[in-house]
């Protein structure tokens, strides 16, 4: 097992434009320890994040946080942590990491008809989690810890460039052998799948859509399509059994739960926008679906791989008509894009101010609406509304922009302050730290902003010290 943990290492270390693995655990202990767990999983998002292209849109990014966040409200561990994100690979997948860090491939969005089929993939990632059945995992069976992040990470990584190499990775003679280790348990998914179903159903939506998605994926996989056959079902195995137990679950009142949501439709639309491998053959597709086919999806999914395609300009006719048919935010916002790509700043920040105005807060026309402001030399207004932001909730974004925010303000070492919260919570503590030690040798601090910003240092520190005795 240690050789098989060593041959993977190796692999990964080679792949060519891929940073050097981290530290995932002493492979001699195979205990894992809350706050171990806490390490391995910072470790694991931040190799992902390194060398996995994510999806980076921010209506995309708030609603998986939203319905994450929803769904665990309503799970067996409320108050766990949980980090919710996309990554830009075709195939089907999903995963939960170590800490409760779930991932999601680009590909299983677009392949889920509606909302109740993510819905339930990504409950049951959540139950797992709760359950412990990773943790359980490697402390019952021979494996260390590191060794088994390597392989799960050798197959992300592998699958982000050539999907079927990393497919072919993961049932190659040693791979599979470590391989076996990580895949849970018949048992442990059929709980997943039982307290998955409970979670939908106290969130409100209707969980037919998990025992629907598993039965699609289980006939994809009878297909010769090779992808279809070596990913999700690679790791999450399922049979007809499996299946009528998920729906023999289901009862008469969950049939008036929604299926489905706008919401989910549109980010089904921005997801396949963003993973496209040309925007332009995207715009050709959609113009040649029949009529029966045109509807308010495909427009707005047309608008928003013209702006893709840098052609703002077409998709605004397009946009302005479907605001005009449905109120939903996330028309204007695009809206707001298209102006701006176009050159047109006014018309964006005029658009902006309204979203902001009726949906105070609102994250990703929050964001937007900063971004405006500081194009439009407004930063002082944009530092205030960001910080506003941060009271709610502390997110990268957020410090990311509030540093391009004080930068255009002048103020630079609160710049370099915003941006080591911004590493720290992207699990970068010694980039943080150098962003700190940047901003005290900025000239002319203040005695109270000195002694924040050497508190701050300590802080971070003494984090990094003990991270290291792990």
């Amino acid at each position: 097992m240690k050789k098989t943990g060593l041959f993977l290492l190796g692999l990964l270390l080679s792949i060519p434009a891929m940073a050097e693995l981290p530290d995932l655990g002493d492979p001699t202990q195979r205990e894992l320890t809350p706050y171990r767990e806490q390490l391995m999983g910072r470790n694991f998002y931040r190799t992902l994040k390194a060398n996995v292209p994510f999806i980076e849109d921010l209506e995309v990014n708030d609603y998986i946080r939203s319905l994450g966040l929803k769904l665990v409200s309503n799970s067996l561990s409320p108050q766990g942590h949980f980090r919710f994100f996309v990554i830009r690979i075709p195939s089907i997948n999903a995963f939960a990491g170590p800490y409760g860090y779930i991932g999601f491939h680009s590909g299983l969005i677009i392949e889920a008809d509606n909302e109740s089929e993510f819905a339930g993939v990504m409950a049951h990632e959540i139950s797992h989690v709760t359950q412990r059945h990773l943790a359980r995992q490697m402390t019952e069976n021979s494996a260390a810890p590191g060794a088994i992040f390597a392989a799960i990470l050798t197959g992300i990584l592998v699958a982000s460039q050539n999907p079927e190499a990393g497919a072919a990775l993961i049932y190659g003679s040693q791979a599979a052998l470590i391989q076996s280790q990580i895949n849970f348990t018949r048992a442990n998914e059929h709980e997943a799948d039982r307290i998955g179903i409970d979670v939908m159903r106290k969130s409100g939506i209707n969980p037919s859509g998990m025992a629907n998605f598993f039965n699609t994926l289980l006939e994809q996989s009878r297909t010769d399509n090779v992808l279809a056959q070596m990913e999700y079902l690679r790791t999450h195995p399922l049979n007809t059994t499996r299946i009528a137990e998920a729906s023999n679950r289901l009862t008469a009142k969950d049939q008036s739960l929604p299926l489905d949501s706008l919401d989910f439709q549109l980010t089904r639309a921005r997801v396949a926008v963003a993973s496209a491998s040309s925007a332009k053959q995207l715009i050709e597709r959609i113009q040649n679906l029949p009529a029966d086919e045109q509807n308010l999806l495909s427009r707005y999914t047309l608008a928003i791989a013209y702006i893709a395609d840098y052609r703002p300009a077409a998709a605004i006719p397009i946009l302005k008509d479907i605001i005009t048919e449905n109120p939903h935010p996330w028309f204007p916002l695009a809206l707001s894009d298209a102006y701006l790509g176009n050159d047109q700043l006014q018309h964006a920040l005029e658009v902006l101010e309204n979203i902001e105005n009726l949906y105070p807060g609102y994250l990703p026309g929050s964001i937007r609406y900063a971004t405006a402001l500081i194009l439009n030399q407004k930063a002082s207004e944009a530092v205030k509304l960001l910080n506003t932001l941060l009271r709610k909730s502390q997110l990268p974004v957020i410090y990311k922009t509030l540093a391009r925010a004080y930068f255009a303000n002048g103020q630079v070492s609160l710049a370099m302050e915003a941006t080591s919260y911004e590493y720290e919570l992207e699990g970068y503590l010694n980039l943080a730290i150098q962003q700190v030690n940047n901003a005290l040798q900025q000239p002319e601090l203040n005695k109270l902003t000195r002694q924040r910003l050497e508190s701050r240092k300590q802080t971070l520190a003494d984090q990094i010290k003990k991270e290291g005795k792990f």
